[in-house]
């Protein structure tokens, strides 16, 4: 498609880094990817500026030229966790109406995640403890999905904030043993707990099992 007359193109918006800007922009990845990488066995709050930067091959005075404190690299590391789950359940829900099918497909995001790049999900999940608390603002929408679902009578539940924690915890805990299970039985494991998410949702079995059947073809990977 061409650009719109009188308008800038992407390029003059968004024009190339030069190599500092490349080069800034490395070093930052690498303080965030090095944390990252140390969250695989312990919490942030046990990880230290020293171990970071040691893991990172950079001075301990190079962390401060880009965060102020461990506090600020801890949220900058949450918020590309949640960007990038939250970007992922959106593209395989486009055009998906369905909340039940919506948290079906939600669902297999956060275990084929943990397929894919187990170093970042064992990360999200330390980022994220209180990742079961409906009130927590990475459950917007699975609450929103809730919402829908009671409304249309699709889901069963007593209020949002059961359904949101009942869900989460699944999620939780679906990604939990798929990070330990061998790659090629992600998709029974899958199969089997996503038909508990739905019929306790209040799904027929039979539907649920379809639906899920359905999801972890589009969604996981065959091994």
């Amino acid at each position: 498609m061409n650009p719109t007359p009188g308008r800038e193109t992407d390029h003059t918006l968004r024009p190339t880094p030069g190599r500092r800007e490349r080069r800034k922009l490395a070093t930052r990845d690498a303080l965030l990817n090095a944390a990252r990488s140390l969250l695989v066995s312990r919490s942030m709050d046990a990880l230290s500026v020293d171990e970071i930067v040691e893991r990172a091959d950079l001075a301990r005075g190079t962390f401060y030229n880009y965060f102020p404190d461990k506090d600020a690299l801890e949220r900058e590391l949450a918020s590309q966790s949640r960007a990038r789950i939250e970007g992922e359940i959106a593209r395989v829900n486009e055009g998906v109406i369905d909340p039940a099918q919506r948290i079906a497909r939600a669902f297999l995001s956060v275990l084929h995640l943990g397929i894919t790049a187990p170093q970042e999900a064992t990360a999200m999940r330390r980022l994220f403890p209180r990742a079961t608390d409906p009130a927590a603002p990475i459950n917007s929408g699975v609450r929103r999905d809730a919402a829908e679902g009671m409304a249309q009578g699709r889901i069963v539940a007593t209020s949002e904030d059961v359904v949101v924690a009942y869900v989460m915890g699944v999620f939780t805990a679906g990604l939990n043993r798929a990070l330990d299970l061998p790659a090629g039985r992600v998709r029974q494991f899958a199969q089997g707990l996503g038909t508990i998410l739905l019929h306790g949702l209040g799904l027929k079995r039979a539907e649920a099992e379809r639906i899920m059947r359905d999801a972890i073809e589009a969604i996981l990977p065959r091994q």
